[in-house]
Parts: C-alpha cells; structure tokens; sequence
C-alpha cells in the first residue's frame, strides 16, 4: 500500500521510500524511515497536499510524492 491511499486519521507503518524518489535522503533526513510509525492528518481540499504526523512533527506532502513510500496498516 502506498502512503498516499491510507485514509485521514489511520496510521501507519512506513516499509520503505521508492529509489527513484527524489526527495528520499530529504524524507529519510526527516524521518520517513523503515519502521516508522506514520499517521494521516488532514487531506486538501482537492486530495493535495497531505499532512502526516511523523515523530511528533506534523509534515505536508504532496500526494505524487506520497505516492513513492511504501506502508503498511
């Protein structure tokens, strides 16, 4: 499953970010790591950005970007 498809308020745990995602070393930097529990916050309003609560911080990202990590509930 990807991270973009879970639904606001689930959480999650990540496996891992795709190789060809550019801002892997930047989402690992922030904690986007396998192991890591991550949880949905709110969605925008046409389904972009997405804010996740991460390691006590809370993180937009964009849905395409999302869609590069790899998470299972």
């Amino acid at each position: 499953m990807l991270l973009s498809q879970i639904k606001q308020n689930e959480t999650a745990t990540i496996i891992g970010v795709d190789d060809g995602c550019t801002l892997k070393r930047r989402l690992c930097d922030m904690g986007f790591v396998s192991g890591q529990q991550i949880c949905c916050t709110d969605i925008g309003f046409c389904g972009s950005p997405i804010a996740y609560t991460i390691r006590g911080s809370k993180i937009a990202l964009r849905k395409k970007d999302a869609s590069m990590i790899g998470v299972v509930l």
